[in-house]
């Protein structure tokens, strides 16, 4: 499948390479030195909160988990997040295919703290 064909970038919708000016994406100026960010890999430019190993802040970030606190403040995650964020509507029409994966990921989290608090609470 051509995510290209199904994913067209919108002029006024930035990734968050772009936001952040980090140049970790494909091409970007600092890939080279640093390596292709996975949010752009992936094509998460708009829900990079959503998975593990973004390089934040110049810190790899940890499992989703770990990093929620930290995305929390972050610009990207204020403007995207699913929730209240000012671009949601856009994300969720534009990249559907990102809606999706942002989706699945959100739920197998969700399914992981289920299982946890439950193995917590048979103790």
């Amino acid at each position: 499948m051509n995510v290209a064909a199904i994913q067209r970038p919108m002029p006024n919708l930035k990734n968050c390479w772009e936001i952040m000016d980090c140049g970790r994406q494909k091409g970007g100026p600092k890939a080279s030195e640093l390596g292709e960010c996975v949010a752009s890999k992936e094509q998460f430019g708009h829900s990079c909160w959503a998975m593990a190993g973004t390089l934040c802040g110049g810190v790899v970030q940890g499992m989703v988990s770990q990093k929620s606190t930290s995305c929390l403040n972050c610009i990207v995650y204020k403007t995207y997040n699913r929730t209240r964020g000012e671009g949601r509507h856009a994300v969720q029409k534009d990249y559907p295919l990102e809606n999706k994966k942002y989706l699945d990921a959100m739920g197998a989290l969700r399914r992981a703290r289920l299982h946890t608090e439950k193995s917590v609470q048979r103790r």
